[in-house]
């Protein structure tokens, strides 16, 4: 008898792993240009915010600058400085070495700039405090509402 050669069943699975493989490394790039995309969005909007916010104590810093300037010019103008400046909106005190001459310039509305001069008995004048403080005081949330 004549032996019949017999064919091997053969279920594609050479072309069905690959094809699995090829739809899970396209699943993968999409997933990752997802993220990326994401990702970049978010860095975007933390950059313009940090942009504002920089931008905006760049100005407060130059209106302080400026008030720094009226503060020299009234200095110099005689001995009604005082009187000037607490007109215009100074707080003005004395201490030991002269006077404290105080003012706050807005940020934003989170932040105020602090500043604080001394005008010596001798004319000079010294920054003591230029500083970024926060606008409001924290207040902390003690209420725990668990069931309602």
């Amino acid at each position: 008898m004549a032996r019949i050669a017999k064919k091997k069943a053969s279920f594609g699975t050479s072309m069905g792993v690959s094809s699995i493989i090829a739809i899970l490394v396209i699943l993968v790039l999409v997933v990752f240009s997802a993220l990326s995309i994401t990702t970049s969005k978010a860095d975007l909007t933390l950059s313009q915010k940090s942009s504002a916010g920089i931008q905006a104590f760049y100005e407060a810093d130059a209106e302080a600058e400026d008030m720094l300037c009226e503060v020299a010019i009234a200095l110099n103008s005689g001995d009604t400085w005082k009187s000037e400046l607490t007109q215009n909106g100074y707080e003005v005190t004395p201490s030991e070495e002269g006077y404290i001459i105080k003012y706050t310039v807005p940020v934003d509305r989170n932040r105020n700039l602090n500043v604080e001069l001394l005008a010596k008995d001798d004319g000079a004048l010294t920054r003591e405090l230029w500083q970024v403080v926060p606008a409001n005081e924290w207040v902390p949330d003690n209420s725990i509402n668990l069931f309602k």
